[in-house]
C-alpha cells in the first residue's frame, strides 16, 4: 500500500473553516475513488511557524499511480480552490511513502 501524506500550514484564522472543508470536501471527494482508502486527520504537534497549526491529511492507495493520479488531477483542483479562498494562510506539501511489513 501507499500512503500519501499532505501537510498543511494554516493560519489560525481560518483553521476553523480549514478542518470543514477536509472533512466536507476533500475526504469525501478522495474515498470515492476506486483504490483510495482510510482518511486519517491529524494535528502536529508542533508549532512550525508562530501563528500557524499545521495538519497532516492522509490516504492509502493501493498503488503508486492511483495516488499520484489522485494527487495531480481531482485534489490539485481542489488544493487550488483552497488557495483561491485562503491565499497565503494556508500553505502544503505532499510526500508519498510505501507501507513496510513489520
Amino acid at each position: 500500500m501507499i500512503i500519501f501524506n499532505t501537510t498543511f500550514h494554516v493560519h489560525e484564522s481560518v483553521v476553523d473553516s480549514f478542518k470543514e472543508w477536509v472533512r466536507g470536501v476533500y475526504f469525501p471527494h478522495a474515498v470515492n475513488i476506486d483504490g483510495i482508502s482510510n482518511p486519517i486527520f491529524a494535528r502536529l504537534l508542533i508549532e512550525v511557524q508562530e501563528g500557524y497549526a499545521s495538519f497532516a491529511v492522509q490516504l492509502m492507495a493501493s498503488t503508486v499511480d492511483i495516488a499520484v493520479e489522485w494527487h495531480d488531477g481531482e485534489a490539485s483542483a481542489l488544493r487550488d480552490e483552497l488557495v483561491k479562498k485562503y491565499g497565503d494562510k494556508v500553505l502544503f506539501f505532499t510526500t508519498y511513502m510505501e507501507s513496510l511489513p513489520i
